[in-house]
C-alpha cells in the first residue's frame, strides 16, 4: 500500500476536503440514534408533541447535512482518485519508455497494457472508496462504541467482543485472497496477449482461414481466467457471509439481553432502540471495512504488479560528465562481443567503422547478428567486451539522447502512427516545412504515390499504416528518417517490400546525399549493398570479412555462398573471374 500512499500525498488537499465531509457525515449519523431515543423516552412517554416535532426537525436538518456531506465526499474523492489514476498512468508510461529492451521482452506487451489499464483502475477505484471505508467506518465504529457504553456498559460488551472476531476474519481474507487475485491478474494478462496478437494479425488469420484455430487458441487462456476467477470468488465469498453472520448474531444477543434489562427496569425502551442503532452502525461499519478489504486484496496484487514495472531496470541514464561528440567521426566497433541474457553470444569480436560521408553495408543470413549491431549503436545494450565509439565518444560515456539526435534508423518492422502521412513524415522533424517534407518524400520515392491519393499528404493512415502497402510504408518511413537530416542513416533491411526499380532509385538518391551523412545499410540482398565503400560479412555473430564487393568475392566463402544463392553458381563463377554482369 506504500505506492498508493505516495500518490495520495500528492493530492492531499482534495482528500482533506473529502475527509472533512466524511467526518461531518459520520458525526451526523452518530447523533441520530440518540435523538430517536429522546423522542421515544421523552416526547412519546410524556405525550409531548411539540418536543417530538422539534426533535424530528433537528433530525431532518441532520439528514440534510449528511446528504450534503455525502455529496461533497463523493465529489472530492472522485477528483482525488482521478488525479491518482492520471499520475500513475503517466508515471507508468514514462517508465515503460525507459525500460531496457530485455525488460520489455520479459514483461510482454499484453501484461504492460493490463497493468496500465486494469491494474491502475483497481487502484483508482480503491482510492475513491477508501475515504468512506477507512475514515467513516472507524469513526462510526469507535463513536458508536462510546455512545453504547454511555447507554449501558454491560450491553456494550457484546459488540466489543465481536470486533476482534471480525478483524480476524478480515485478516484471513487478506492472507488467503492476495495470491488468488495475483493469479487472476496473471490470467488476464494472458487473455490480453492472445487478443492483441489476433488483432494485430487479423488479416493473416483471415487469409489462412484460421478463425476456428484462433477461437480454440483464445479459449485456453479465457477458460483459465474463468476458472481462476471463479475459484478466487468462491474462496473470498466465504468471508462476507461470515462477517454478516457474526453481525446478526450480535444483534440477536443484544435484543435478547436488552429485552431482559428493559423488563428488569435497568433500561428504557428508547435506550434499547438507540443501542440497537449503535450496534447496527458498529457492525455495519465493520462489514464495510470487510468489503473494502476484499477490494484491498485485489488491489494489493495490482500494486505489486505496478511496482514490478516501476522498479525494473531502465535504459542507461545520461552520465554525469558525458564525453563531447565529434559529429565528423561516425561509428566505430573495436573488438565488440555481446550476448543477450542467458543466451549464446550474438556478436563475437566485431570490428568495423562507418564514418560520415561513407557508405558501409552489413550482410549476413538470418540470425547472424545484424540487428544486434543497431541495438548497440542506439545504446539499448552495452557490449559485453570491446568498445563502441559513436561520434568519437565511448558509448558508455555519452548521452544516449544526444547521440540519437544525430542518428536515424529505418527498421525491418515499419511502425507508422495513426494520423496523416504528413504527420508521420514530420515525426522525424516537427519543425520541417512543406518543401523539406516533399524533398524527403521524393528522395524516398514516396512523393508519387502520396500525390495519387485524393487528399495527398493529408491522407489519414489507420493503425500502423494499414491502408498502405508494405512498400509504401517502407518509403514513408525512409522519408521520415531523411527529414531528420542525421549524420548517420541506418537502413535495416527496409527495402524488402519495394520493387527492384524503386529500390535502385532510392539507392541513387541516398548515394547523392552520401557526402552529407554516413550510410549504414543492413541487408540480406547483395544488390542493396553492392556499391558500398565497405561491406561487413557476418556469419553467426562472427565477422567473416570486411572489404569491397570484389574483394569479398575473392576472400569470403560466406559472401560467395550468399552470392550464389541469389544469382546462381554460374554467375558466381563469372564474378570470381571478373566477368560479373548484374
Amino acid at each position: 500500500m506504500k505506492l498508493l500512499l505516495t500518490y495520495l500525498k500528492k493530492v492531499w488537499p482534495v482528500y482533506l476536503l473529502s475527509v472533512l465531509c466524511v467526518v461531518a457525515e459520520a458525526v451526523a449519523d452518530l447523533l441520530q440514534p440518540s435523538l430517536l431515543s429522546d423522542i421515544v423516552d421523552i416526547g412519546i412517554a410524556n405525550n409531548d408533541m411539540p418536543y417530538v416535532l422539534r426533535t424530528a426537525a433537528i433530525m431532518i436538518a441532520i439528514v440534510a447535512v449528511t446528504g450534503f456531506a455525502a455529496v461533497g465526499r463523493s465529489v472530492f474523492s472522485s477528483i482525488g482518485s482521478e488525479r491518482v489514476g492520471y499520475m500513475l498512468r503517466s508515471d507508468l508510461y514514462r517508465k515503460i519508455q525507459t525500460l531496457a529492451p530485455d525488460e520489455l521482452d520479459r514483461f510482454g506487451t499484453g501484461t504492460l497494457m493490463t497493468r496500465m489499464t486494469n491494474d491502475v483502475t483497481q487502484i483508482q477505484n480503491l482510492s475513491h472508496s477508501m475515504m468512506r471505508a477507512f475514515i467513516r467506518a472507524p469513526i462510526l465504529c469507535i463513536g458508536s462504541v462510546i455512545m453504547a457504553f454511555r447507554i449501558n456498559a454491560r450491553l456494550a460488551i457484546i459488540p466489543l467482543c465481536l470486533i476482534p472476531v471480525i478483524f480476524f476474519v478480515i485478516y484471513l481474507n487478506l492472507r488467503i485472497g492476495f495470491p488468488l487475485y495475483a493469479k487472476v491478474q496473471a490470467a488476464l494478462d494472458r487473455v490480453n496477449t492472445v487478443m492483441r496478437e489476433y488483432l494485430s494479425g487479423v488479416r493473416v488469420v483471415k487469409a489462412f482461414n484460421r478463425f476456428k484455430y484462433e477461437v480454440s487458441r483464445f479459449a485456453v487462456p479465457n477458460e483459465e481466467l474463468r476458472r481462476t476467477s471463479v475459484h478466487a470468488a468462491r474462496v473470498i465469498s466465504i468471508f462476507n457471509p461470515t462477517v454478516t453472520l457474526i453481525i446478526y448474531f450480535g444483534i440477536v444477543m443484544i435484543f435478547t439481553r436488552g429485552g431482559t434489562l428493559v423488563n428488569e427496569g435497568a433500561m428504557q425502551s428508547g435506550d434499547i432502540i438507540a443501542f440497537y442503532s449503535y450496534m447496527t452502525q458498529i457492525l455495519m461499519s465493520l462489514n464495510m471495512i470487510s468489503n473494502i478489504f476484499n477490494r484491498v486484496v485485489r488491489v494489493k496484487a495490482s500494486i505489486a504488479r505496478i511496482n514490478e514495472v516501476l522498479d525494473s531496470n531502465h535504459l542507461q541514464l545520461d552520465p554525469q560528465n558525458p564525453q563531447p561528440l565529434d559529429l565528423e567521426q561516425g561509428i566505430e566497433f573495436k573488438n565488440v562481443s555481446f550476448s543477450y541474457r542467458g543466451k549464446k553470444p550474438a556478436l563475437k569480436n566485431i570490428s568495423f567503422s562507418c564514418g560520415v560521408g561513407e557508405k558501409v553495408g552489413v550482410i549476413g543470413s538470418t540470425g547472424s547478428g545484424k540487428t544486434t549491431l543497431i541495438s548497440l549503436i542506439l545504446q539499448f545494450y552495452q557490449p559485453s567486451e570491446g568498445k563502441v565509439r559513436i561520434f568519437g565518444a565511448d558509448a558508455t560515456c555519452c548521452s544516449p539522447a544526444e547521440v540519437r539526435d544525430h542518428l536515424a534508423v529505418v527498421t525491418q518492422r515499419i511502425t507508422l502512427f495513426t494520423g496523416s502521412i504528413l504527420e508521420n513524415i514530420r515525426w522525424g522533424n516537427e519543425n520541417a516545412d512543406m518543401e523539406e517534407i516533399r524533398a524527403a518524400a521524393q528522395a524516398a520515392q514516396a512523393d508519387g504515390f502520396i500525390q495519387d491519393f485524393q487528399e495527398g499528404y493529408e491522407t489519414m493512415l489507420g493503425h500502423s499504416g494499414v491502408n498502405l502497402s508494405g512498400g509504401q510504408r517502407q518509403r514513408v518511413a525512409i522519408a521520415r528518417a531523411l527529414i531528420k537530416k542525421p549524420k548517420i542513416l541506418i537502413l535495416d533491411d527496409c527495402l524488402s517490400a519495394v520493387d527492384a526499380l524503386t529500390e535502385a532509385s532510392i539507392r541513387q538518391a541516398l548515394a547523392e546525399e552520401a557526402q552529407e551523412r554516413g550510410l549504414l545499410i543492413i541487408s540480406q540482398k547483395i544488390s542493396s549493398i553492392l556499391d558500398c565503400d565497405r561491406i561487413v560479412v557476418l556469419d553467426d555473430g562472427i565477422c567473416d570479412g570486411v572489404g569491397t564487393h570484389e574483394e569479398l568475392l575473392q576472400k569470403s566463402q560466406v559472401y560467395r555462398d550468399i552470392y550464389a544463392s541469389q544469382y546462381g553458381r554460374e554467375a558466381l563463377a563469372q564474378a570470381v573471374d571478373g566477368k560479373e554482369v548484374l
